[in-house]
């Protein structure tokens, strides 16, 4: 019985994919929806389950699903932010002729998350992050046209290599990639092991957006619909983080890695990004260009608390991965909203917008203040999180990045505080008809908002549990 529970999240979507693609349902839109709330149920399954599911591919191949704390929140955040990105996507989508190959790719995208979400070891891991890429890669080409097939080629091929990194670390980790996530023996590693752990770390950062693997965020996601960008900035990158986080922690373990070269390599990397990334959004005039490369920097907010290699850094990097997903998710449907209804594809194509679509322009500035760290929403508690984690860690590079967390708050200011404040005050005499989103997807942004700014609050429910995630690892 417990093994058709840790396999139900996976095939559930998986079924509901080929359903969609092959049977073209008449009432797709309800269908998908129905589908990912069951998800969502398929998760809550979970919830009192422990141990372990295996099945052997040889005697030392093994693929291998786990139920741990760490688990269950990614399977949640995902699922969640799935059935959220398919409600949304009923409305963006509703004169689309080929919906239901966008749905069907979305499933299977889920179905591989998922099986990521549950991995329990560093092959099962692989497995489903490359099953992930080539179900997702559909999502970027379903608008069609020669810049669309670009951006996918580059995101394929991004993922390709940052894949094949991986592969080379898992040869040259040789026996300890094989082990189940949880078990690290060694106290020390010798400079192959290093390297291993290194070349991983970085091809699982390339899905995260960190620099110099980062320029297939802002080619992908203009060219990509609205719903596809929301899922890749919201979700898919956090598979990235998920990746270095399990090989960090579950894997080679922190305190071994603590004062090695790949340490000093992840940090320098992640402060680079953080500030490179904001400097390029505060430039950027493509709306959804800018929210590519404001990704790109605030993705790596999580790194950089991963790269710390203490308790404190691993809680405050799973409080980034939380409320970013909030966050982006939001801003990549309002993005959608504005260009659905509105054509705006360039900031200054929404001087008052505030007025015509004052309830997706109100969620908008909602997730900007997360996003710049203002309270009440949750981004104030992770900038701040970070910071303490950082200076009670000591060290140039962590000492630096507190100056660069605080630098990058200010640009993220500079880059969305403007934005708003042409929505709301124009400026100038214009005639404003109003044509805001429907209620299903205001509902949807509204519940973004509520529990970004309810958690931002009361942190310490969320608190709690990721520290006993720290607890059981440290």
């Amino acid at each position: 019985m417990n093994s058709l529970l840790y396999l139900l999240p996976i095939l559930f979507p998986f079924g509901a994919a080929l359903f969609v693609l092959l049977a073209k349902p008449k009432r797709e839109a309800l269908f998908c929806c129905v589908s990912a709330g069951l998800t969502v149920g398929s998760v809550a399954l979970l919830m009192g389950v422990h141990g372990a599911w295996e099945y052997r591919l040889s005697d030392t191949l093994v693929l291998l699903l786990c139920a741990d704390r760490l688990s269950l929140f990614f399977l949640l955040l995902i699922s969640v932010a799935s059935l959220v990105t398919v409600i949304c996507s009923c409305e963006y989508l509703h004169d689309a002729q080929r919906r239901h190959i966008f749905f069907g790719f979305l499933f299977l995208t889920l179905s591989a998350m998922m099986g990521i979400a549950l991995a329990g070891n560093l092959v099962t891991f692989y497995m489903f992050f490359e099953l992930m890429t080539l179900f997702s890669f559909p999502l970027i080409l379903y608008q069609k046209g020669q810049r669309s097939a670009r951006a996918g080629m580059v995101y394929l091929g991004f993922s390709v290599f940052g894949a094949c990194l991986v592969l080379l670390g898992l040869f040259l980790g040789g026996e300890l990639t094989l082990r189940p996530f949880g078990t690290p023996t060694a106290a020390t590693y010798d400079s192959p092991q290093l390297w291993a752990y290194l070349l991983i770390a970085l091809g699982f950062s390339c899905k995260a957006g960190m620099m110099p693997l980062s320029n297939w965020l802002p080619t992908a996601h203009p060219e990509a619909p609205s719903p596809a960008s929301a899922l890749l900035s919201g979700i898919i990158t956090k598979t990235g983080i998920l990746g270095i986080l399990r090989t960090t922690y579950f894997l080679f373990g922190a305190s071994a890695l603590q004062g090695t070269f790949p340490q000093t390599v992840l940090l320098a990397l992640s402060i680079t990004t953080i500030f490179s990334g904001s400097m390029l959004a505060y430039k950027e005039q493509m709306l959804k260009k800018r929210l590519a490369f404001s990704s790109v920097s605030q993705i790596s907010y999580a790194i950089f608390g991963l790269a710390l290699m203490t308790p404190a850094g691993l809680c405050a990097a799973l409080f980034q991965v939380f409320f970013h997903a909030c966050a982006k998710l939001g801003l990549f449907m309002c993005a959608g909203n504005y260009l659905h209804y509105d054509n705006a594809h360039r900031v200054e194509d929404l001087v008052g917008v505030g007025r015509r679509m004052p309830g997706v322009t109100a969620a908008f500035t909602c997730f900007s203040l997360s996003l710049i760290g203002i309270p009440p929403f949750g981004g104030f508690v992770t900038k701040w999180l970070l910071a303490a984690a950082a200076l009670a860690e000591g060290g140039l590079l962590p000492q630096l990045g507190v100056v660069i967390l605080m630098v990058s708050a200010l640009l993220t200011a500079g880059y969305l505080l403007p934005i708003i404040s042409r929505a709301y005050f124009p400026g100038k005499d214009l005639v404003f008809p109003r044509h805001d989103a429907h209620l299903p997807m205001l509902g949807s942004l509204a519940f973004l908002v509520v529990l970004s700014a309810m958690l931002g609050l009361f942190p310490a429910p969320l608190e709690q549990f990721f520290r006993s995630v720290a607890a059981a690892i440290f």
